[in-house]
């Protein structure tokens, strides 16, 4: 059955959309396959008229369904569209093609040096990337702007404080303390949980999958 308090509950409509709020990030899903390229072209549209919305993202694909690029937006800042594989390289090594507006992102661009710097939104490319291309990812992903927060269905918020979610530094940077455990060497440019997972299963020999 159709969630309870969906837009079509009253009027015999199937659903077409679930909106997924979660503290300073969001997903939209598309639940009727046939409909999705408007579906989402039409939730972009919303989004990026809403107040409190950062960036919006989503993912552009061929013909056979495969991803070709993701696309980010900002309101105030406009649209990059990004794939790997290009000749800029991030912090952490990974290579991008980029077309559009790197402001979108406040990245800085060196394309003399082939380097790609996002210190507003760390390692913003392939963390997007990442959550577009997951197979439980929604259609649109959306992020907050600081002072702002999605309240979820059940009421909660924690505006000003303990949320997270967003692809803003605010929400993305935080303190490691290492004891006992030797950093890599050389050690990231741009650290991630994925390295801490790494060095936590070296010290204790737990081959990692």
């Amino acid at each position: 059955p159709p969630p309870r308090g969906w837009a079509g509950e009253h009027s015999g409509e199937r659903p077409r959309i679930a909106v997924c709020p979660s503290q300073r990030a969001a997903m939209v899903y598309a639940l009727q396959p046939e409909e999705r390229d408007g579906m989402r072209a039409s939730v972009v549209s919303r989004t990026l008229a809403l107040e409190g919305v950062d960036l919006v993202a989503w993912l552009a694909r061929d013909a056979h369904d495969a991803p070709v690029e993701a696309v980010v937006v900002s309101p105030e800042r406009g649209e990059l569209r990004f794939a790997p594989g290009g000749p800029l390289r991030d912090a952490r090594g990974a290579s991008w093609h980029l077309e559009g507006a790197p402001e979108a992102l406040d990245a800085r661009v060196d394309e003399s040096g082939g380097t790609l710097a996002t210190p507003a939104y760390p390692d913003a490319l392939g963390r997007l990337w990442a959550a577009l291309t997951c197979s439980q990812s929604g259609e649109v992903l959306v992020s907050a702007a600081e002072g702002y927060e999605f309240v979820d269905w059940g009421g909660a918020a924690h505006v000003g404080g303990g949320s997270h979610g967003s692809l803003h530094a605010s929400d993305s940077l935080a303190p490691l303390v290492l004891c006992g455990v030797e950093p890599p060497a050389p050690a990231p440019g741009q650290w991630a949980i994925g390295d801490v997972a790494g060095l936590v299963s070296a010290h204790f020999g737990v081959p990692v999958a």
